[in-house]
């Protein structure tokens, strides 16, 4: 295990976002005694800002490669790290914070990345084919070839999600992820699932969010959920979005009757 518990060290007397929630008011420690740890729960229930603060506290990179508290829209995030204090037993610098939200985003910039890198090596040999200054340029292009081929912005939303998974993630890497179901169709989900269980076989740790009873079937993944505005321990046939969908699956009807008549 890289990361084996988050304390509350301190608690604020401040009672705007985040520290309002419930959940972050009751939250005391979470232990993480598995590679795959899962958080789920309701839309609002507070595990998007409890993960966010947890990877404040761990000094966690985006996706884009800047760090958290870099990032304006994290100033909450960065506010509620400073109660946490994090025990590991071993520290990495591998990994990140993902955030489905940001996946869009960060796709159009190594597209305008490698797209303006190509322009500019192209202006350069023209003007002389055998200057020196083309090499940072070709080096971009390159690399960003090398890790995502012609580009995650010309494959479809889901493949250019895994795509980016299988670029970015390294061994022994604490990956903290918010929804990373979002993009993925059932059977992305599953190549998902193979490419996380390869990482974990690798040393990896993940900590995830998510609505997914796909994604919550990981085998021996610590289950947690939001009930009473607290975490708890759970299996995979209470958790209530499995619940839900498994009946939903059985009787469709019996849930869309009241729509089918109005």
């Amino acid at each position: 295990m890289i990361l084996r518990e988050v304390i509350r060290k301190k608690r604020s007397s401040r009672t705007d976002y985040p520290f309002n929630l419930p959940l972050i008011q009751r939250f005391e420690s979470l232990v993480f005694s598995n590679p795959v740890t899962i958080l789920a729960g309701d839309n609002g229930s507070g595990k998007t800002t409890l993960l966010e603060g947890i990877a404040a506290a761990s000094g966690s990179i985006l996706i884009s490669g800047e760090y958290i508290e870099k990032d304006t829209s994290f100033s909450h995030a960065y506010d509620l790290s400073e109660e946490f204090k994090l025990i590991w037993s071993v520290r990495t610098k591998n990994g990140f914070f993902f955030r489905a939200s940001d996946f869009i985003t960060y796709t159009r910039e190594l597209a305008n990345m490698r797209e303006s890198a190509r322009i500019t090596l192209e202006e350069i040999k023209k003007r002389d084919p055998f200057s020196l200054e083309v090499l940072p340029y070709a080096r971009t292009y390159s690399e960003l070839r090398h890790l995502y081929g012609e580009g995650l912005d010309v494959r479809s939303h889901g493949e250019s999600f895994l795509d980016l998974f299988q670029a970015r993630f390294k061994p022994n890497g604490l990956y903290i992820l918010d929804e990373p179901e979002a993009p993925l169709s059932p059977n992305k989900q599953l190549s998902f699932l193979a490419i996380m269980h390869d990482m974990v076989k690798n040393g990896a740790q993940f900590i995830i969010s998510t609505h997914s009873p796909i994604l919550m079937a990981y085998p021996e993944a610590t289950l947690l959920e939001i009930q009473d505005d607290q975490l708890v321990p759970t299996t995979y046939d209470e958790v209530e979005h499995v619940r839900l969908t498994s009946d939903f699956m059985k009787d469709p009807q019996r849930y869309l009757r009241h729509l089918l008549d109005t």
